[in-house]
């Protein structure tokens, strides 16, 4: 009896009582495809809440609250209550914030009129302006052209142009003030939560608003490392009164329920669920052990040493093990096939930037629909058979041990 492990009687265990085997297989292929779906989904929904900003150009949209939002008594022009004033020497302070590398300041307004209510969006018209938020309006132009500085001339969204048969050439009065479409735009998948209804020269919505020269109220920051960007966030709110800072965690709390929790704390759920499996994978094999004492007792009986006892325990629980990982990796790869075809519904705009939402009808913008970009890490499909080889083999050793070391003769009475 000077084997180190008995294959043959390994097998048999294996495929004689295949039901235990099975049992204990996949419950921890069960445990494993969870723990790694945890994973990919918290870093899927982490990523996708980054896809507004990416077309953007932005990691930070930077906004002043209205300290009272009460309904305006005057129908018209007027400021969004979530995006006030944001002066020049406040803008000049956030472009020369440390990590920031571009930075773009917009007018943001809305029209509420009799029956119809819109968004403005007053860019910078200047060929190098940095190419960030509605800035990026040179990139979406499907039809026409662009406005000209100084002129009474716009852009319109495409969904908005066809529900108003606004084509160019036609002319739209705005604060009493005609101006003639002469393009088209398409905004890109991801970036409605900054789109606007319409689009006019920076200089025009500022006249239209009544608002002095080099005012904005709406900054778009680019962060040079992507991983700084809530720290930046952290410190303008530190120092800009009222300031509202959408950053990709904005966009995670827009998430509902599950989405938001897994997307927000996957570190954490990750390391839950794999305690979890452990020690669901503990008391699986510690359960194949005990239901086996009276057949261990009888090896040592046959001549079998104790380490060769939890030797062969350990061994035949590894194998297990493996087996289960392998079966998790199944269960993963048919997982990700399903989440590959979920998508997920991204908010038309921020929060309190929709007219709409402060009263009823007019043109409600389309939220955005995007395919979950799910990806996988080389650590994602080896580590559920290492690890629970691994763990079931060490589970087999330490539980195998309690029981060897117990009476032979009472352990075969029982």
């Amino acid at each position: 009896m000077c084997r180190l492990v008995h294959w043959r009687y390994l097998a048999n265990e294996l495929t004689y009582r295949w039901r235990r085997t099975a049992l204990l297989v996949g419950g921890i292929a069960l445990a494993a495809t969870l723990v790694v779906m945890l994973d990919v989904l918290g870093r899927s929904f982490a990523d996708v809440a980054t896809v507004p900003f990416r077309s953007l150009g932005a990691n930070l949209i930077v906004q002043r609250n209205a300290v009272q939002t009460s309904v305006p008594k005057q129908m018209g022009i007027m400021l969004p209550y979530s995006a006030q004033p944001i002066t020049q020497e406040e803008a000049t302070r956030l472009a020369s914030e440390p990590g920031v590398s571009q930075s773009a300041g917009f007018v943001l307004l809305w029209n509420l009129g009799a029956g119809r209510f819109y968004s403005i969006s007053g860019i910078p018209l200047d060929p190098n302006a940095p190419a960030l938020g509605p800035g990026r309006i040179r990139e979406w132009l499907i039809n026409g052209r662009l406005p000209e500085a100084g002129k009474p001339e716009i852009l319109v969204e495409r969904h908005y142009g066809a529900f108003y048969r606004l084509d160019p050439g036609r002319t739209v009065e705005i604060g009493g003030k005609t101006f003639t479409v002469v393009g088209v735009i398409d905004i890109k998948e991801g970036s409605q939560i900054a789109s606007s209804n319409f689009y006019m020269d920076i200089g025009e919505a500022r006249t239209l608003a009544g608002l002095p020269e080099g005012l904005v109220n709406q900054v778009f920051l680019d962060v040079a490392d992507i991983a700084d960007t809530e720290t930046v966030k952290q410190r303008i709110a530190g120092w800009l009164p009222h300031a509202s800072v959408a950053s990709p965690g904005t966009m995670l709390q827009l998430f509902g329920g599950v989405s938001q929790t897994i997307g927000r704390f996957g570190p954490i759920a990750v390391g839950v669920g794999a305690a979890a499996a452990l020690a669901l994978g503990a008391m699986l094999v510690l359960g194949v052990v005990s239901e086996r004492r009276r057949e261990l007792a009888l090896l040592r009986v046959l001549g079998w040493s104790s380490g060769q006892v939890r030797r062969q325990m350990a061994v035949e629980m590894t194998a297990q093990g493996l087996l289960a990982g392998l079966a998790a990796l199944v269960l993963v790869a048919f997982g990700l096939e399903m989440l590959a075809r979920a998508t997920i519904t991204l908010p038309a705009s921020l929060g309190g930037e929709n007219p709409v939402d402060f009263a009823a009808g007019g043109f409600r913008a389309a939220s955005s629909v995007v395919h979950l970009p799910v990806g996988t890490r080389v650590w994602d499909w080896i580590s559920p058979p290492i690890i629970a080889a691994a763990a079931c083999g060490a589970w087999g050793w330490l539980w195998s041990g309690g029981t060897t070391s117990s009476s032979l003769w009472a352990a075969i009475k029982t």
